[in-house]
């Protein structure tokens, strides 16, 4: 993995990578090896598996690397026979397209040294908070407790009673 704080991955050209499906990881380990510099943001997701929850790292966007041309500058035609690529995202026969400098380096900035995207948002029991997406987006509800996996327990007036859901951060702003 490499380090996000250094100002040389911030200040790199990078492009856009597409993966072939639930292959980003494979695609990255290989590029690593390859002397190609990648970044591959990561969330926390909430998976249901034989009923029990279980939080996992996944990327934040699905089938997408960052790739920088680092070591293996000029080396782009070895991309397309690479385990897990797709397509180095481009015009045409032209060159790659490039990523703005901007939104790769804001990502970079609030990524963790694991690439684990953190949020911007500190949420204090007894908040009002609204819930921007997922089944209950656009409820408003007063924070009941935030646990250690940083997920926020709301209690909701569903249907005349008081329920209790935990929401991911990530979907959740301060109500105005």
């Amino acid at each position: 993995m490499l380090s996000l704080r250094s100002d040389h991955f911030i200040a790199a050209d990078w492009h856009l990578l597409l993966c072939k499906p639930n292959q980003n990881h494979i695609a990255c380990h290989n590029l690593s090896r390859t002397g190609f510099d990648v970044f591959m943001p990561l969330h926390s997701v909430e998976r249901r598996r034989r009923g029990r929850v279980r939080w996992e790292s996944a990327p934040v966007f699905k089938g997408y690397i960052f790739v920088s041309a680092g070591q293996g500058a000029g080396q782009w035609h070895k991309l397309r026979s690479m385990p897990g690529v797709v397509q180095l995202i481009g015009f045409g026969r032209r060159a790659p397209a490039l990523v703005p400098a901007g939104v790769v380096a804001g990502l970079m900035e609030r990524c963790d040294a694991n690439g684990l995207l953190q949020t911007d948002k500190d949420f204090m029991t007894g908040e009002r908070i609204r819930i921007t997406s997922g089944p209950f987006a656009d409820f408003v509800a007063t924070i009941e407790h935030v646990d250690v996996e940083r997920r926020v327990h709301v209690l909701l007036d569903l249907l005349g009673s008081k329920t209790r859901v935990a929401v991911d951060p990530a979907r959740v702003i301060h109500a105005v």
